[in-house]
């Protein structure tokens, strides 16, 4: 049923609520296991969808939202919500070996090159769920994209350099703060390295 938006839409849109944190509604307590629970959830649905609808192949260009671009576009809010919650200590993934933050963002990416950059500005949702879903990555998982392939980064800042024309302000604006994040990153990365490599002179 993954390719039938009539199934997919209703199930995604119940999920992307439930994982949003509107007005602190998600309170767990510190030792409760609720908040990793519900994002692993997330993850897997997240990755079943994403490698399905990847499975589908050429879409005539008048159908390609309705089949594919929606679901995505979803799926990007559904991670948007989940990562900016404040109710899931992502730390605890690595620690324990747990790959369902890896998968939940490998799948994103999956997803994200297989979208035309064109279409990622032609389609408002789609615009405005990705440019937010990257500025939360980029602000609190900016390890992840600088671990990304040379190719993949490079189309993620095309994107980020395209956006800040958009005549949408939220796109535009989102993209400028994606900018502003990946720039501190690369400013406190250059000057880690800078002062590893005076240490042993000022000795």
């Amino acid at each position: 049923w993954y390719h039938d938006p009539a199934c997919t839409t209703p199930v995604l849109k119940l999920m992307a609520e439930l994982v949003h944190n509107r007005s602190q509604r998600l309170q767990f307590d510190v030792s409760s296991p609720n908040g990793i629970l519900l994002f692993r959830e997330t993850s897997k649905m997240i990755t079943t969808y994403g490698n399905r609808i990847l499975t589908l192949g050429e879409v005539p260009k008048d159908q390609v939202y309705a089949l594919k671009l929606k679901g995505v576009s979803i799926c990007f809010s559904m991670l948007k919500a989940a990562l900016s919650g404040s109710y899931v200590n992502f730390g605890v993934f690595r620690l324990y070996g747990d790959d369902a933050l890896d998968n939940a963002l490998q799948t994103f990416i999956k997803l994200l090159l297989s979208i035309p950059h064109s279409d990622l500005l032609d389609y408002p949702k789609l615009s405005q769920s990705y440019y937010s879903l990257l500025e939360v990555l980029t602000q609190d998982h900016m390890n992840f994209i600088a671990s990304l392939e040379p190719h993949v980064i490079m189309y993620i800042l095309s994107s980020i350099s395209e956006g800040l024309t958009a005549l949408d302000t939220m796109v535009c604006t989102g993209c400028c703060s994606c900018l502003d994040h990946i720039v501190t990153y690369l400013f406190k990365q250059l000057s880690r390295s800078t002062k590893k490599r005076s240490a042993p002179l000022t000795q």
